[in-house]
């Protein structure tokens, strides 16, 4: 077994680098982790057959995390370096994520809370206007129905007084053409009576002429 250590730069700092180098580890059946330095490089310091850090390495040189631009990996170099233990590294790597997506969940969590009050608002601010509005119509069609209500009573009383006037017209008219034809009748009756009442005393007044 052998030690190996080497840096990777240029800004390969909050881009998985660390994750994606445990990963490689775990892959190459080594032990070691890599860590952060103050300058901005990672460090990696890895231990196992020399053939498979090689291997190792050179998988990193042409394998990067997706949000990765450009790393340069520095020159290897074997001794007696300090190693750290991959699954201390990958308990420790994942208490750090969590602690950074902590306040991440925290401001979700704020952001969410705050959709949820803005929705509620909106909705109950829609729910008062679509009911003010269904109010406010109800009213016009209770308005409106009582208009055309009270329209329609006043036009069928007008419609009933114009047709009691008109039948008490055509009644006075028949009446009065009823009795002038009575009248008439009984004038013509009487003439005729009157006339035939002479009628006998012209006949025999007509015989005696003859004579």
């Amino acid at each position: 077994m052998v030690i190996a250590r080497f840096y990777i730069k240029n800004g390969v700092q909050g881009v998985g680098y660390r994750p994606f180098i445990l990963e490689q580890i775990f892959n190459f059946n080594l032990n070691g982790a890599p860590k952060n330095l103050l300058d901005g490089r990672v460090e990696v310091v890895v231990e196992g057959r020399k053939e498979d850090i090689e291997d190792f390495y050179e998988y990193l040189e042409a394998k990067m995390p997706p949000a990765a631009r450009n790393p340069g990996l520095g020159e290897i170099e074997f001794g007696d370096f300090g190693v750290v233990d991959r699954r201390d590294a990958a308990l420790s790597l994942n208490l750090n994520q969590w602690n950074t997506a902590i306040p991440v969940v925290i401001a979700i969590n704020k952001n969410v809370m705050s959709l949820g009050e803005q929705m509620h608002d909106g909705f109950e601010r829609m729910s008062n206007e679509m009911h003010d509005g269904f109010e406010r119509m109800s009213n016009e069609m209770h308005d409106g129905f009582e208009r055309m209500s009270n329209e329609m009573h006043d036009g069928f009383e007008r419609m009933s007084n114009e047709m009691h006037d008109g039948f008490e017209r055509m009644s006075n008219e028949m009446h009065d053409g009823f009795e002038r034809m009575s009248n008439e009748m009984h004038d013509g009756f009487g003439q005729m009576n009157t006339t035939l009442e002479a009628l006998p005393e012209r006949i025999a007044q007509a015989f005696k002429d003859m004579k």
